[in-house]
């Protein structure tokens, strides 16, 4: 397929049920947040899924927090945490030694009203390929994989995860996220639309918020934008 988000968009727009998902062996579309473009060979995991989250709009964003906490504690079975690290950056990234492993990606469709109606879960995760300044699991395990069997760890991870988030919240989901957290309290550089800025990465609020603390010792709160840790210019 060129991306396996748009089918379950349009599943989602049919009226297909929570839980639907797609699995691609390659893409030749694939995109990213802000419309960035990925090469997606095969070797690699490429799905999305539909999900019906019974919340806010401005709720679902706390979903790709869900997303990261679930891929990570499927991970856990394949990457040994004294001769790897492992971490999540924000919003939608798991890292491995400072590199890239998988990406998430978050699209929503709305009702009438403006209110939420869907959210299609894109996820990649770099299996047997990687593209430059990138990570790769198998270069990284002794354990074998196999990328279907990964798939439903992985779905099974998150059924648990989000379960955990629609019955307690997003306390714990941010707890567990945090102590995993890529670059906490490290230089930082932020990139909005309007304005890129450099402060220190002070962690998520309660609503999953980026809080960036600045050299003049106020604190900004960014719902969005791109971030980037070490010296950035």
């Amino acid at each position: 397929v060129e991306s396996t988000q748009t089918p379950v968009h349009n599943k989602a727009i049919g009226g297909e049920e929570e839980g639907y998902v797609l699995q691609a062996l390659q893409q030749s579309g694939a995109r990213g947040r802000h419309g960035n473009k990925w090469d997606a060979p095969m070797g690699n995991l490429y799905m999305s899924a539909l999900l019906r989250p019974q919340c806010p709009l401005n709720e679902a964003g706390q979903l790709s927090f869900v997303v990261a906490v679930a891929l990570s504690n499927a991970l856990d079975a394949y990457i040994d945490p004294k001769k790897h690290k492992k971490t999540l950056k924000w919003p939608n990234d798991v890292f491995v030694d400072g590199l890239k492993l998988s990406g998430i990606l978050l699209e929503s469709n709305l009702q009438a009203d403006g209110s939420l109606d869907s959210i299609v879960l894109g996820v990649g995760v770099n299996i047997f390929k990687a593209p430059e300044f990138a990570i790769f699991l198998q270069d990284i395990t002794k354990k074998p994989i196999y990328v279907n069997v990964f798939r439903d760890e992985f779905l099974t991870s998150l059924s648990e995860v989000y379960s955990l988030w629609e019955n307690k919240g997003f306390a714990p989901i941010r707890e567990a996220w945090l102590k995993q957290a890529h670059g906490l309290n490290e230089a930082m550089t932020v990139r909005l639309p309007s304005e890129t800025f450099k402060g220190t990465f002070g962690g998520v609020d309660e609503t999953g918020a980026l809080l960036v603390q600045l050299e003049d010792g106020t604190q900004k709160t960014i719902q969005a934008g791109d971030v980037h840790f070490g010296d950035v210019a």
